[in-house]
């Protein structure tokens, strides 16, 4: 009988409260696995110690990213953006043994029958405007302005 395939998101690490609980994430059978669905945290080195810290308690752990891993914020020493920071963030998973949807997909294996596991990363819908802009140009003009394209 396999371990338990769980799944969590939005972990947040800098926030103490969110800290708290991935610091007591445990895995209950030595063959359980994990997958992070995005936003561990808005810093390089944060995701990198939450990611290494859950990969030490899982048989395996599947990553896709978040918007806020893919941020880089002006105090974040990685200062790499858009595919160089994805880029980045996958190399440093691989080093960590951490799958991501780069990799070749896992498969659960369930009794019911083998799952395969697909962590998606999708583009994002920019049909939405930032605070104080009217149009979807200026919107968009905006997140150039500010870093988050």
């Amino acid at each position: 009988m396999p371990g338990s395939l769980f799944a969590t998101s939005d972990l947040h690490s800098s926030f103490s409260e969110n800290k708290r609980i991935i610091d007591e994430m445990r895995s209950e059978s030595p063959d359980d696995w994990l997958i992070v669905a995005g936003d561990v945290d808005d810093t390089f080195s944060k995701i990198e110690k939450t990611l290494s810290l859950l990969r030490s308690r899982f048989a395996k752990v599947i990553w896709t990213p978040g918007n806020h891993d893919l941020w880089t914020l002006r105090d974040d020493p990685v200062q790499l953006r858009g595919v160089a920071r994805y880029q980045a963030l996958i190399e440093m998973c691989r080093y960590s043994d951490i799958l991501t949807p780069e990799d070749e997909y896992a498969i659960w294996p369930d009794p019911s029958g083998p799952m395969t596991i697909v962590p998606m990363f999708l583009l994002y819908d920019y049909s939405w405007l930032a605070p104080g802009t009217r149009t979807k140009k200026e919107s968009l003009a905006y997140a150039h302005e500010t870093g988050v394209v």
